[in-house]
Protein backbone atom coordinates (compact mmCIF):
# COMPACT_ATOMS: atom_id res chain seq x y z
CA UNK A 1 0.00 0.00 0.00
CA UNK A 2 2.82 2.38 0.93
CA UNK A 3 4.62 1.56 -2.31
CA UNK A 4 1.47 2.39 -4.32
CA UNK A 5 1.10 5.71 -2.50
CA UNK A 6 4.76 6.55 -3.14
CA UNK A 7 4.43 5.67 -6.81
CA UNK A 8 1.24 7.76 -7.12
CA UNK A 9 2.92 10.71 -5.40
CA UNK A 10 5.99 10.37 -7.65
CA UNK A 11 3.85 10.31 -10.79
CA UNK A 12 1.85 13.32 -9.60
CA UNK A 13 5.04 15.31 -8.91
CA UNK A 14 6.39 14.24 -12.29
CA UNK A 15 3.20 15.49 -13.94
CA UNK A 16 3.60 18.87 -12.20
CA UNK A 17 7.25 19.07 -13.34
CA UNK A 18 6.33 18.28 -16.95
CA UNK A 19 3.50 20.83 -16.87
CA UNK A 20 5.96 23.48 -15.64
CA UNK A 21 8.10 22.69 -18.69
CA UNK A 22 5.08 22.77 -21.04
CA UNK A 23 3.84 26.01 -19.45
CA UNK A 24 7.22 27.72 -19.83
CA UNK A 25 7.50 26.67 -23.47
CA UNK A 26 3.96 27.64 -24.50
CA UNK A 27 3.78 30.90 -22.53
CA UNK A 28 7.32 32.28 -22.80
CA UNK A 29 9.46 30.57 -25.46
CA UNK A 30 7.19 29.70 -28.38
CA UNK A 31 5.44 33.13 -28.53
CA UNK A 32 8.88 34.73 -29.02
CA UNK A 33 10.28 31.85 -31.17
CA UNK A 34 13.29 31.31 -28.88
CA UNK A 35 14.81 27.83 -29.11
CA UNK A 36 16.98 27.16 -26.07
CA UNK A 37 18.21 23.63 -26.69
CA UNK A 38 16.77 20.13 -26.47
CA UNK A 39 13.94 18.48 -28.36
CA UNK A 40 11.62 21.32 -27.36
CA UNK A 41 14.06 23.82 -28.86
CA UNK A 42 14.14 21.87 -32.12
CA UNK A 43 10.32 21.84 -32.06
CA UNK A 44 10.20 25.63 -31.62
CA UNK A 45 12.58 26.07 -34.57
CA UNK A 46 10.34 23.84 -36.72
CA UNK A 47 7.27 25.77 -35.59
CA UNK A 48 8.90 29.13 -36.34
CA UNK A 49 10.26 28.05 -39.72
CA UNK A 50 7.61 25.66 -41.04
CA UNK A 51 4.58 26.10 -38.70
CA UNK A 52 4.76 22.51 -37.45
CA UNK A 53 2.98 22.30 -34.05
CA UNK A 54 5.52 21.88 -31.27
CA UNK A 55 3.76 18.93 -29.63
CA UNK A 56 3.94 16.94 -32.88
CA UNK A 57 7.66 17.61 -33.35
CA UNK A 58 8.42 16.76 -29.71
CA UNK A 59 6.40 13.53 -29.98
CA UNK A 60 8.18 12.43 -33.17
CA UNK A 61 11.64 13.28 -31.76
CA UNK A 62 10.85 11.48 -28.49
CA UNK A 63 9.63 8.35 -30.29
CA UNK A 64 12.85 8.22 -32.35
CA UNK A 65 14.91 8.70 -29.18
CA UNK A 66 12.93 5.95 -27.40
CA UNK A 67 13.74 3.51 -30.22
CA UNK A 68 17.42 4.38 -29.84
CA UNK A 69 17.15 3.97 -26.06
CA UNK A 70 15.49 0.56 -26.49
CA UNK A 71 18.34 -0.56 -28.76
CA UNK A 72 21.28 0.87 -26.83
CA UNK A 73 20.16 1.25 -23.19
CA UNK A 74 18.59 -1.03 -20.57
CA UNK A 75 14.85 -1.62 -20.34
CA UNK A 76 14.40 0.17 -17.00
CA UNK A 77 15.95 3.37 -18.37
CA UNK A 78 13.80 3.10 -21.51
CA UNK A 79 10.66 2.72 -19.39
CA UNK A 80 11.53 5.81 -17.32
CA UNK A 81 12.15 7.77 -20.52
CA UNK A 82 8.87 6.56 -22.04
CA UNK A 83 6.70 8.15 -19.36
CA UNK A 84 8.04 11.67 -19.90
CA UNK A 85 8.41 11.17 -23.64
CA UNK A 86 4.66 10.71 -24.12
CA UNK A 87 3.37 12.89 -21.29
CA UNK A 88 5.24 16.06 -22.33
CA UNK A 89 3.81 16.23 -25.90
CA UNK A 90 0.34 15.64 -24.44
CA UNK A 91 0.79 18.51 -21.98
CA UNK A 92 2.16 20.74 -24.75
CA UNK A 93 -1.00 20.00 -26.71
CA UNK A 94 -3.33 20.65 -23.75
CA UNK A 95 -1.58 23.80 -22.49
CA UNK A 96 -2.61 26.86 -24.57
CA UNK A 97 0.02 28.96 -26.34
CA UNK A 98 -0.26 32.48 -25.01
CA UNK A 99 2.22 35.35 -24.80
CA UNK A 100 2.12 36.29 -21.12
CA UNK A 101 4.79 39.01 -21.47
CA UNK A 102 4.29 40.45 -24.97
CA UNK A 103 6.25 43.67 -24.47
CA UNK A 104 9.61 42.20 -23.46
CA UNK A 105 11.30 39.15 -24.93
CA UNK A 106 14.13 39.61 -22.44
CA UNK A 107 11.93 39.38 -19.32
CA UNK A 108 9.81 36.64 -20.90
CA UNK A 109 12.84 34.43 -21.49
CA UNK A 110 14.20 35.05 -17.97
CA UNK A 111 10.89 34.04 -16.36
CA UNK A 112 10.40 31.11 -18.74
CA UNK A 113 13.95 29.85 -18.17
CA UNK A 114 13.52 29.82 -14.39
CA UNK A 115 10.23 27.89 -14.63
CA UNK A 116 11.75 25.52 -17.22
CA UNK A 117 14.80 24.93 -15.00
CA UNK A 118 12.65 24.19 -11.94
CA UNK A 119 10.62 21.69 -13.96
CA UNK A 120 13.77 19.90 -15.11
CA UNK A 121 15.26 20.00 -11.60
CA UNK A 122 12.18 18.29 -10.15
CA UNK A 123 12.48 15.55 -12.80
CA UNK A 124 16.15 15.08 -11.94
CA UNK A 125 15.38 14.68 -8.22
CA UNK A 126 12.83 11.99 -9.18
CA UNK A 127 15.45 10.32 -11.40
CA UNK A 128 13.05 10.78 -14.33
CA UNK A 129 13.31 12.48 -17.72
CA UNK A 130 11.22 14.18 -20.39
CA UNK A 131 13.08 12.11 -23.02
CA UNK A 132 14.24 13.78 -26.22
CA UNK A 133 17.85 14.86 -26.51
CA UNK A 134 18.74 13.47 -23.07
CA UNK A 135 19.00 10.06 -24.79
CA UNK A 136 22.05 10.57 -27.11
CA UNK A 137 24.30 11.69 -24.20
CA UNK A 138 23.32 8.52 -22.29
CA UNK A 139 24.23 6.34 -25.29
CA UNK A 140 27.49 8.24 -25.90
CA UNK A 141 28.42 7.94 -22.20
CA UNK A 142 27.70 4.21 -22.20
CA UNK A 143 29.76 3.49 -25.33
CA UNK A 144 32.57 6.05 -25.09
CA UNK A 145 32.62 7.21 -21.46
CA UNK A 146 32.14 10.88 -22.40
CA UNK A 147 30.41 12.91 -19.69
CA UNK A 148 26.68 13.26 -20.39
CA UNK A 149 26.72 16.99 -19.60
CA UNK A 150 29.37 17.62 -22.28
CA UNK A 151 27.30 15.88 -24.98
CA UNK A 152 24.13 17.63 -23.84
CA UNK A 153 25.90 21.00 -23.90
CA UNK A 154 27.03 20.40 -27.50
CA UNK A 155 23.50 19.41 -28.56
CA UNK A 156 21.99 22.48 -26.86
CA UNK A 157 24.62 24.71 -28.49
CA UNK A 158 23.73 23.37 -31.96
CA UNK A 159 20.01 23.95 -31.30
CA UNK A 160 20.73 27.48 -30.05
CA UNK A 161 22.61 28.18 -33.29
CA UNK A 162 19.40 27.31 -35.12
CA UNK A 163 18.03 30.65 -33.94
CA UNK A 164 20.31 32.29 -36.52
CA UNK A 165 18.46 30.37 -39.27
CA UNK A 166 14.88 31.20 -38.27
CA UNK A 167 15.40 34.53 -36.50
CA UNK A 168 18.40 36.75 -35.68
CA UNK A 169 21.44 37.18 -33.41
CA UNK A 170 19.28 38.60 -30.60
CA UNK A 171 17.26 35.39 -30.53
CA UNK A 172 20.50 33.40 -30.42
CA UNK A 173 21.82 35.45 -27.49
CA UNK A 174 18.51 35.09 -25.64
CA UNK A 175 18.65 31.32 -26.21
CA UNK A 176 22.19 31.13 -24.80
CA UNK A 177 21.11 33.25 -21.84
CA UNK A 178 18.17 30.92 -21.30
CA UNK A 179 20.40 27.84 -21.13
CA UNK A 180 22.53 29.58 -18.50
CA UNK A 181 19.55 30.68 -16.38
CA UNK A 182 17.93 27.24 -16.57
CA UNK A 183 21.20 25.63 -15.46
CA UNK A 184 21.40 28.01 -12.48
CA UNK A 185 17.76 27.25 -11.59
CA UNK A 186 18.50 23.50 -11.71
CA UNK A 187 21.56 23.90 -9.47
CA UNK A 188 19.72 26.21 -7.07
CA UNK A 189 16.80 23.80 -6.76
CA UNK A 190 19.25 20.93 -6.23
CA UNK A 191 20.95 22.77 -3.36
CA UNK A 192 17.61 23.56 -1.71
CA UNK A 193 16.49 19.95 -2.13
CA UNK A 194 19.67 18.65 -0.49
CA UNK A 195 19.32 21.07 2.44
CA UNK A 196 15.72 19.97 2.91
CA UNK A 197 16.81 16.32 3.11
CA UNK A 198 19.58 17.15 5.58
CA UNK A 199 17.20 19.00 7.91
CA UNK A 200 14.67 16.17 7.90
Amino acid sequence: MKNKKRLSAKLLIMLVALELIAFSLNMFFEPHSIAAGGATGIAILLQAGWKIPTFISVLVINIVMLVLAYIHLDRQTTFKLALGSFMLPLLLYITPVYNLIPNSRFISIIVGSIIFGIGLAILYTLNMSSGGTTVPPMIIHKNFGIDKYISLFIIDAIVCLGNFVVADIISFLLAVMSVGISSLAIKGFGVLHQKHHVTQ
